[in-house]
């Protein structure tokens, strides 16, 4: 896994433990100011660790849960 956003999104697993949230969280936490030009990656790169079996991902783009 070398994507930085999917680095990202599970970082914010680890430090969120069990609580849900949702991608955009992510986004804005890396880009504050230009997080909504990166909506359409983060999506990508989530859909990616869903797919791979690392989260769960609800129709809404929240992250519930993070696989072992």
């Amino acid at each position: 896994m070398d994507n930085i956003l999917e680095i990202a999104i599970l970082e914010m697993c680890r430090q969120k433990g069990e609580k849900s949230f949702s991608c955009d969280e992510v986004i804005q936490w890396m880009y504050p100011q230009d997080w909504e030009k990166f909506t359409k990656d983060i999506h990508l790169a989530a859909q990616g660790l869903k797919q791979k079996g690392k989260i769960m991902l609800s129709e809404s783009w929240e992250i519930n849960e993070v696989k072992n």
